[in-house]
Order: C-alpha cells, then structure tokens, then sequence
C-alpha cells in the first residue's frame, strides 16, 4: 500500500497569518479564547525581559523562545491537572502555561539549585538538557502511572534536532510498544542550533517518522495556537483513552537565535527571519480575538505592563535571596551524605580558611547493624539468592516492576528472574525492546512516577548504550531536582569474566559507576550477602547499580536466611581475619584471594581479607581500621589496573594512613587492554598464583 506522506500529514491551521479562519475553532469560551493569547503575551515578554538580564550579567547562558509561544502555550493548556509534563530546555510558555511561578523559572536560568522546583506540584519535569533523552522517562513515568490504574497522560517536548538522536527512536518505540497514554510534541523550528532541517533527516515530514512506530503522527501549523490546541486536545484525549501515544509536530519558528551564546546570522538570512517573522503567532491571535470583540489596545498596554511587572518583580525577588552556602554543592546527592563527601568538602573548607559545614545525624549515610534473622535457612546458589530478594520485593510491593532484554518468559539468560513473570504477569515484568538505553530510561521515569523498578541490563558489556542515562539522568536527578525526585530503582546486571564469553559479555565495568556522582554501586560475592544486599537495595531511595559476578552465581550453595534480610549499603565485611597483612577486594576475586589467604597462612603471613561488597560509597573505616592494625595493604581487582577501584583504595588509605604502613601499598589489576577472547581469557584472568604473589610482596616492601 502506497502512503501518501502529503495528504496523511497535511497541515492542520484554523488561522492563516492574517488572522483569518480557515478551520473549525476549538468549542472554547470567550474567555478561555483570551487566556490563551494572555499566556502567549506571558511568555514573549518573559523571554524578552530575560534576554535583557541576560545581557546585563544578571543570567546566564539562556536559550530563547520567541516564535514558538502558540506550539507551547496551545499544547500546554490542552492538559489536564494530573498530566505530567517532561521539558527540553526551551518550553518557558509550558511552564508558564501550567502555572509555575516565574521566579522559580528564573533561578535555573540564574545558574542556582531547583529548591523551589517542585516537580509533583507542578506537574513538570526539569529541564534536560542531554538532547531527547528525557523521552524514556515520559514513557516509563506513563506505563508505571497506568500500571498503578492513574489517570495520566505524560507529554514530553523536543525540537527538530532531537529526532536524530538515540533516544528518539528508544522512546518512541517502546511507547508504540506499549501503547503508552503519551504525547511528543516536536517544536519544528527548521534548526538544531545552526544545523538546518534538511541536514537533520531526509523525511519530508517529523511527524511521518510516527509510521515506523505504529502510533498517530499529526502536522500542525505551531504558529497557530487554536491548531495546537485542537490537536493536543485530540491526542491528550486519544491517550486517556487507552488508544496509545501520538507524536504531533508542530512547524514553527525561533525568531532569536538558539541560545544567548550564539548568532544566527551565521547561518540564516534576514530574507528568511522576515518571512516567519509575517507568520508571528501573536499578531495572528490578536488580529482573530479583535475581529471578535475580545481584545483592543487598552487590553493589550494593561496585559503588557502587567506581564513586565510580573518579570520584573519575580527577578527582584530572585536577586534579594542570598547565595546558598558551600555546603549546598553536595545536598541532596544522596538522600544522605556519605562521609567521604562530607570529607571532601570540610577539606575545599579548610583549604579556603572556611568553618567546615556541620550536619545533623540524620543528614549522614547510616549504615545499620548487620544481623540475620533466626529461623530456617535453604542452600542456595546466588541465582537463588537475588532470584528470592525479587520475589520478596515484588510479593511486598504491587507496584513493583522488573524489565529488561528476555527477563519474563525464559527468566533472562541466567534465569535470575526465572518463574516471577509466570507469577506477578506481563504487566510487572516486562520483555522490552531490546534497548538498553530505553530500558533504563523508561525506568527513570516509573521511578518519577512513584513505582519501583529493576532494570535488568543482560550483559556487562552491553550496559554501555545506557551510559549516558545512567550518568547524565539516574546519579543526577536527585541532586538537579533537590531532592523533589527521587529514582528508587536497581540497574542489575552480570559483570565480570571466568565463564569463557565472547567480547562485551565479560567487562567489569564498576569504576565508570563509582566515579559517576550520585550512584550507589554494589557488588555481592556469596549467596547470602546477595540477597540482602539487594533486598537493601530494592529498599533504597538511592539509585543502585548492582553488579553481579556470573563466575560466581551457581558457584556454590551456603545457608541463606529465607525470611527478607538486609545488608547494609556502605558496608564492608571483613571475610577473613588476619594480623600481617590487609587485602581488599570484592566480587568474584573473593574466593581466589581466599584461597591465597590460606595459601599465604601456611608461608607464615596471616592476612585479613575484606570484601568490600559496597564499591561506591566504599566502607573507609573498615578498611582503615584493619590497615593500622596489620600495617600493610594490598588491594585487588579483576579489570584493568588504571584508574580503577583499587587505585582509589589505594590512595585513599594512604592519605589516611601513611604512618601505620609498614611497607608501600600495592595493587594487582588486568593489564589496561581490552579483554582477550575466551580461548585465551586465561592468559588476562588474575587468580590465586597472583593473589598470593603480591602478598608476598607486599609483607617484603
């Protein structure tokens, strides 16, 4: 069947530039039509007057609006209250439209933390400024909002730009996959930045690339605010209705350049801008509300001066609040500081000639006693272990989801999730698409929501396309919102080699999560800390990456408590005690340098080994305590040396402790090359000769 892309996506216009009708006008009252050009009238001289700051020094880099008020004010106020809107970065009219005040607005731009940015009250997201990735989040916040039977639709905004990227395509399918109650709107204003339309893609249309995706794709003139709001009206409605998501693009135009920082004479002609400039979504309205007897001049100087105090008195209250102390660089990180940051910055205190920042108890990383509870136990392998900490969870919480690449009907290829499909449904443990970034992306937003999720990443290797949503959205949101979202979910997945897999299925990918802020990285070595660990994890209102070493899943059986347990995050266990030495390390080393410990013993060096279990935030103390005591430290990890959590134990311990050493620290790691195939991983793989080898050398010196 021929499409034809013309006639499908023609654009939809109820006014022509000149203000003329040409359309059937939404059933709107009188004054609901003229709220509609107050908040477009809103919105310009707000971008105006914080062009204006901007250039006086009292913003920062800002991008601007102008042009794009009909697209942003006409969808907006097509929403209901319970709606949840996901931003770009430039949609001021949205947030204007939907009742944020413009103070709070005002102090993003001003480069301070979102205090006041309430993201539940006002139905909005921050902004986001990785381009299109916050479109997973809209869809997750959906699917888990419709899973816990609420009414609400999720719109995410995006420019022309945006559909060439990665999410784009991640968001929009697993949407049409799960038929979603959620609407893109594509602000289609010919340019990312300088790069024009037809450099972007080579479909005549944004709103034709709905096809491939099996939901509705609508055109619409963004100029035209009643258009707009027509066709959100029609999407949101689509949407409620269970009939899936649509993505609406709306042609418009920015009449100032992409940001303050940039110049768009470099790359359009006035010929051009004064071509849009005759479409302007403003004098269209104005000219319709007046041949209608709702507006005039005495209207429009009130609504205009009223608009310039608004913005006006909104940046003198913005300006009277003090700075916020240093100690607001690392609030609202975690829910509670760990230690090491409180460290870190009473050290930048001191340094400055600054009193260090005092902080309640209850403002520190707890870590809790760790006791097991009496009563029975089952032999269990580590699949067994995490499998039952899922069970528990979800059994706990009905809204409790898991997703991921294979995790239901065959129970992933490890069957760690093996029979929770059969038990808990489709809905609470889904088969995705296979994208890791739209599988940790869509979980973001259930865990916006309010739902809990396990996003299951198949292979270590494979985590890798999620990067940038792990890094830029799941360690950060905490902190970008202050603390107004929350993302409780754990980002499992198999890490490590020792089972003779091909390239990318046997990485060891911890360092890059450790050193991302606001992540929380664990690493379990037996059955029994498996599951508490994660029980604490599925517990957490921190987000956790849980690495789980495949060498060791049905490694071998201990007694596990089969009631729900904890094991602290933060917390080390002290595997084997020892007087001579102290060797760290964690996963699925752990019974190589037990091995070697034992090995060592009969040499006549009685080492302590502790499994660091938590490698972000990683139990100093622990280790501290038992390098003054032994005088010596040894610290091993399986992937390459450089740069990894070895080095950092390392150094840290050395700066804490350098006049109980005896010796000089050491370190053991893989040679900093990638992972050789299985027929030679033997060759790159440490083990106990190793171990027991830097024992050796470090008790010499």
């Amino acid at each position: 069947m021929t499409i034809d892309i013309a006639t499908q996506f023609a654009m939809r216009q109820v006014l022509t530039p000149d203000g003329s009708v040409v359309g059937e006008i939404p059933p709107l009252s009188d004054s609901e039509l003229t709220a509609l050009y107050r908040l477009m009238l809103r919105a310009r001289v707000f971008d105006r007057r914080a062009l204006a700051a901007q250039r006086q020094g009292r913003l920062g880099t800002y991008p601007m609006l102008e042009g794009q008020e009909a697209a942003q004010v006409g969808s907006a106020a097509a929403l209901g209250s319970n709606d949840f809107v996901y931003p770009a970065y430039r949609e001021h009219g949205v947030l204007i439209t939907r009742g944020m005040p413009i103070e709070v607005m005002l102090a993003y731009w001003k480069g301070l933390p979102a205090s006041e940015w309430d993201v539940h009250r006002y139905g909005i997201m921050t902004h986001c400024v990785p381009i299109a990735s916050h479109l997973p989040h809209a869809v997750g916040h959906a699917y888990a909002a419709r899973q816990r039977g609420e009414d609400v639709v999720t719109v995410a905004y995006l420019g022309d730009g945006a559909t060439s990227e990665t999410d784009f395509h991640s968001g929009l399918n697993f949407a049409g996959v799960w038929k979603t109650p959620t609407v893109f709107v594509c602000e289609n204003n010919s340019y990312a930045i300088s790069v024009p339309y037809a450099k972007q893609t080579a479909s005549a249309t944004i709103a034709q690339k709905a096809l491939a995706y099996g939901i509705e794709g609508v055109r619409v003139d963004g100029m035209d605010v009643l258009a707009v709001y027509e066709a959100m009206q029609q999407a949101v409605a689509r949407a409620r209705n269970g009939d899936g998501p649509t993505l609406i693009e709306a042609v418009c135009y920015r009449y100032g350049p992409h940001a303050t920082a940039d110049d768009a004479r470099r790359y359009r002609s006035e010929v051009e801008e004064k071509e849009w400039r005759d479409k302007d979504p403003l004098d269209r309205y104005r000219v319709f509300l007046a041949g209608r007897g709702l507006w005039d001049e005495e209207l429009e100087t009130a609504a205009l001066e009223a608009a310039e105090s608004e913005v006006d008195a909104a940046m003198a209250k913005l300006e009277a609040i003090p700075e916020p102390d240093r100690g607001s660089v690392i609030r609202h990180a975690y829910e509670r500081i760990p230690r090491l940051i409180v460290d870190q910055l009473h050290a930048s205190q001191r340094a400055r000639g600054e009193t260090p920042s005092s902080y309640a108890a209850d403002d520190l990383w707890h870590v809790g006693e760790e006791t097991l509870p009496d009563g029975p136990t089952e032999r269990w392998t580590m699949a067994e272990a995490l499998n039952a900490a899922m069970h528990e969870a979800m059994e706990a919480d009905p809204a409790m989801l898991i997703q991921g690449e294979d995790v239901g009907l065959t129970g992933g290829v490890f069957r760690i999730t093996e029979r929770l499909q059969q038990e808990y449904g489709e809905e609470r443990v889904i088969d995705t698409p296979l994208n890791e970034s739209g599988i940790v992306g869509t979980a973001i937003g259930m865990a916006i929501s309010g739902s809990r999720t396990i996003a299951e990443i198949q292979f270590d290797g494979f985590v890798y396309p999620a990067f940038d949503q792990i890094v830029s959205h799941l360690g950060r949101i905490r902190f970008r919102s202050q603390g107004h979202a929350t993302l409780p979910l754990v980002v499992r997945f198999p890490n490590g080699a020792g089972i003779g897999a091909h390239e990318h299925h046997c990485d060891s990918p911890e360092a890059y999560f450790a050193h991302a802020p606001g992540l929380v990285v664990v690493i379990p070595s037996r059955p029994i800390d498996a599951k508490g660990l994660l029980a604490a994890a599925l517990e957490s209102s921190d987000p956790v990456i849980f690495l789980e070493p495949k060498v060791l899943y049905r490694a071998g059986r201990e007694d596990v408590p089969t009631q729900r347990y904890t094991v602290p995050l933060g917390k080390a266990r002290i595997a084997r005690r020892g007087t001579d030495l102290t060797l760290v390390t964690y996963g699925g080393l752990m019974p190589a340098a037990l091995a070697a410990a034992e090995a060592a013993m009969a040499e006549g060096v009685d080492t302590e080994v502790i499994d660091l279990r938590t490698i972000y935030p990683w139990d100093v103390e622990t280790v501290q305590s038992s390098v003054e005591n032994t005088g010596r430290l040894l610290v091993v990890q399986e992937p390459q040396r450089t740069g990894g959590i070895a080095a950092e134990v390392a150094a840290e311990i050395a700066e804490r402790s350098a006049y109980s050493l005896e010796g000089p620290v050491r370190r053991i790691g893989a040679t900093d090359a990638p992972w050789p195939q299985f027929a030679i991983e033997s060759h790159a793989l440490l083990g106990q000769d190793e171990i027991l080898q830097g024992i050796r050398d470090t008790v010499a010196g």
